[in-house]
């Protein structure tokens, strides 16, 4: 293969790596892995760079998945490409059954003739949950917290609290670390009314999808975590770490609109919300941009 589709197939990994709005040094490892097995020379490694230093749009990600798939054009690219996966995959730990399954998926589409919009975004998912999956993984000290001081307050305190046994591991864990940061907001003013519970409710369903008794544990972890403190940076990170990067803005919107739930937004309110996007990795071009939006719906 040559050295110029290795270089496309390296950006399209790079632009996944940005999927949560940084590349942490895990993932970058493991592209210098990859750069590494291609046997790249230091001086092409420039042609990658820009690719590292920020997220590209998503018109020239989608581009660039197209092209990757249009240059392996041929079984021994393709196979190149499969082995180089393989080998990745494995560095880790043992292909689990999911895993195996995964990358034959990636093989099969390598092989389709066309490939739409919707295939396209399988194969960004194959990337995340294989090659990318253990540069996500979630802090064991940080869901031991939730489990074992969070839930188990929040279970304590009200049987109608408890703990939806049909939610996965990873919704439970998000749910957590979204309300712990919504905590900051809401309670801002030392109050929580019904007028921002209505709002915060309705965004996180059209959102998240949240819904029934997860919007209630959320509201449990809003209060429970109001009443007893945490660590911000900590929880900021972690939340970089398992959330992507459309999930913290659309979390920004969230919380925006609890702040105007009362037709207006405090001082205090619009600075604690700067604080959080600052803290994940949101550009302050975007914050000013949905906080205008915000104000606007207010104005009228």
């Amino acid at each position: 293969m040559s050295k110029f589709k290795k270089l496309t197939f390296l950006k399209v990994l790079t632009t996944i790596a940005w999927a949560d709005g940084n590349v942490s040094q895990s993932e970058f490892n493991i592209i210098k892995s990859f750069y590494r097995k291609f046997d790249l020379a230091k001086h092409e490694l420039d042609e990658l760079k820009p690719y590292l230093l920020s997220p590209i749009p998503k018109k020239e990600k989608d581009e660039l998945f197209r092209q990757m798939i249009a240059e392996l054009s041929s079984k021994k690219e393709k196979a190149e490409i499969m082995d180089a996966l393989d080998s990745m995959v494995k560095a880790h730990k043992r292909l689990k059954p999911e895993e195996r399954e995964l990358v034959d998926q990636f093989s099969e589409w390598l092989e389709e003739s066309s490939h739409t919009k919707r295939s396209l975004g399988r194969i960004k998912n194959f990337f995340q949950r294989t090659i990318f999956k253990k540069g996500r993984e979630k802090n064991p000290d940080m869901e031991k917290y939730f489990k074992r001081q969070v839930l188990k307050k929040i279970e304590l305190r009200a049987d109608s609290a408890q703990i939806p046994a049909n939610l996965t591991e990873e919704r439970l864990y998000f749910i957590c670390l979204v309300g712990t940061l919504m905590a900051t907001v809401a309670h801002v003013d030392d109050q929580f009314d019904p007028v921002e519970k209505k709002a915060l409710k309705r965004c996180l369903q059209e959102q998240f999808s949240l819904k029934g008794k997860e919007l209630t544990l959320l509201f449990e972890v809003v209060e429970e975590q109001a009443r007893q403190g945490f660590d911000f940076h900590e929880v900021a990170t972690e939340l970089n770490s398992v959330a992507s990067y459309n999930d913290r803005v659309h979390l920004t919107e969230c919380l925006l609109e609890v702040a105007i739930a009362d037709g207006d937004m405090a001082h205090e309110e619009a600075e604690e919300i700067r604080r959080i996007s600052k803290a994940l990795r949101i550009p302050h071009k975007t914050f000013i941009e949905y906080k205008v939006r915000a104000l606007d719906r207010i104005r009228g």
